[in-house]
């Protein structure tokens, strides 16, 4: 509609379209929006892993940080709206960008500070990696979150094409995001160490700020050279993750897809660890035999059940520590170790001693995946297959997951897990979980306690304590009583067939109290609630 002057009858002119402020810096507010959305995903990547050394990677854990950044990008839309209203300013959106950038090279100073500090607090399992996120990843996470209003606001001309441009300025965030995703999951964790990723993201997000604030192109032949150079600077450098005591010394510390791997000589006790982030994996003496006196030990109760081991499958592989005391103590069983985790194998190899023996063969496979695929049969299937803190991964724990092994096992075959957990209190829901699933599958389920090292000789254990429990399913009912276990398992000793040193122990344990099972689920591919469950 024409507006005239109603004393001059003459149209009005029509007003003069408003410059965008940012139109001088189109390709730089573009490129900062694009960047910041691929930091945010990254970082949300990386801190994952920063979390896991602490506490797991449970569902606490990831419902932490998805909820937290949630939170973060919403209070940075909101501040960023403001912010931009009040003082629409390309120099201040860049200012912000900068201090996230900064914020997130300084990170890696004191994440594990703040992380251990609250852990020692004993708040649960909800409260410690909840709280632990806020402190560590919400403010550089608002700050980033400021940047797609704050852009909106800058490249506006006008309130008829609003929509547009906030639809294509967010558009190229979710794009930076999945690129971001996608780089920190696929190459960058697998390549270098944590604390590069996060020295890298931030450097990142401040070199495209630096970039913004500059009048010319000139700072971009500065800056950019910068990235690659303190990229393979930060992966050359050492994360400190976990602490060593005085008599220890690093071997070999990297991270892989699934873990932060280290590798440790302990002089004081002579022996080697392996280590999962905080979590110590696996210990085995450096003198030959190179045996341990660890929870694999305890695997060997299954010669108890069925003398006649021929084919055995062990899913988790660790310092292969287990699968190598078969092979060493049977020249007829042939063992399938499956381990995810190619790093994991290489380490096996070349530091705990897995020998290149046509008997022991290695397949780099999920668990599951390998048991759906082989044609192979077994006398005996063992899983010892942790996720990061100790907890058995909930698609290995299902009814469903063992109807397939219990598919796989000869007559008189044997499924063993090993289960971090307490036998009794509260502390015991998981054990209590698996064997009430375990006791739809087999026809008999047994339970051994693994004794603390100061628990050997006394007459109980601090069962309310959470600890190494051997769970044994059999396909086959034999009635087994603490007598005929006792009696079975010195025979096997006399007679050599069982060398472990802690063997007999071992098989007293055998836990003869009854367990509760109504307050606990039944696991399965639907429903199996493990990562809640604390031990």
């Amino acid at each position: 509609m024409i507006v005239h002057d109603r004393f001059t009858n003459q149209p009005f002119p029509e007003p003069a379209q408003k410059k965008s402020i940012a139109t001088i810096s189109s390709w730089r507010l573009k490129g900062l929006v694009f960047v910041s959305g691929a930091v945010l995903m990254g970082l949300e990547m990386a801190g994952s892993r920063v979390l896991a050394i602490h506490f797991g990677s449970s569902i606490y854990v990831w419902g932490s940080i998805i909820g937290i950044f949630l939170a973060a990008l919403a209070g940075g839309y909101y501040a960023g709206g403001l912010a931009a209203d009040r003082r629409p300013s390309f120099l201040l959106l860049n200012l912000i960008a900068l201090a996230a950038g900064c914020w997130l090279v300084l990170l890696p100073f004191y994440d594990n500070f703040i992380a251990r500090g609250i852990r020692s607090t004993h708040l649960g399992a909800r409260t410690e990696p909840l709280l632990t996120t806020i402190m560590l990843f919400g403010g550089p996470s608002i700050l980033m979150g400021m940047v797609s209003p704050f852009s909106v606001r800058l490249s506006a001309s006008g309130l008829e094409r609003i929509g547009n441009v906030a639809g294509r300025l967010y558009a190229l965030s979710t794009v930076g995001s999945i690129a971001g995703t996608m780089i920190t999951a696929f190459w960058l964790v697998p390549l270098v160490g944590t604390h590069a990723i996060l020295r890298t993201l931030g450097l990142c997000l401040a070199a495209m700020a630096l970039i913004g604030l500059s009048k010319s192109r000139a700072l971009l032949v500065v800056t950019a050279p910068a990235v690659p150079l303190f990229f393979a600077l930060s992966a050359l450098s050492p994360s400190p993750f976990v602490r060593l005591e005085a008599a220890q010394k690093s071997l070999f510390e990297a991270d892989s897809a699934y873990h932060h791997v280290l590798v440790v000589d302990d002089d004081h006790t002579d022996t080697r660890l392996l280590r999962f982030n905080n979590f110590i994996e696996s210990v085995v003496n450096r003198q030959p035999p190179h045996d341990s006196d660890n929870y694999t030990n305890s695997f060997q109760l299954a010669r108890i059940f069925n003398g006649d081991l021929q084919r055995v499958m062990v899913i988790g592989g660790g310092g292969a520590i287990g699968p190598r005391q078969f092979v060493d103590q049977d020249p007829q069983t042939i063992v399938d170790l499956v381990e995810i985790d190619p790093l994991v194998v290489d380490i096996s190899r070349r530091y705990f001693f897995l020998p290149d023996d046509s008997r022991l063969k290695v397949h780099v496979d999920d668990g599951r995946n390998f048991a759906r695929a082989t044609t192979n049969r077994y006398d005996l299937v063992i899983l010892d297959a942790f996720t990061v803190g100790g907890q058995v991964p909930f698609h290995l724990t299902t009814q469903e997951f063992m109807r397939e092994i219990r598919s796989l096992l000869k007559p008189g075959g044997i499924f063993l897990i090993n289960i971090n957990s307490a036998v009794e209190g509260p502390n015991s829901r998981i054990l209590r979980a698996e064997y009430k699933t375990a006791l739809t599958v087999f026809d008999e389920v047994l339970i051994f306690p693994r004794p603390f090292d100061g628990e050997r000789g006394k007459p109980k254990l601090a069962l309310s304590r959470g600890r190494n429990v051997i769970l044994i399913g059999l396909a086959g009912r034999s009635d087994w009583t603490l007598d005929s276990v006792a009696g079975a398992a010195r025979s096997l000793v006399q007679e050599g067939k069982a060398r472990t040193p802690t063997f007999l122990d071992d098989a007293l344990q055998l836990y003869t109290g009854r367990l509760r099972t109504d307050d606990v689920p039944l696991l399965t591919d639907d429903y199996a609630p493990v990562d809640t469950m604390v031990f």
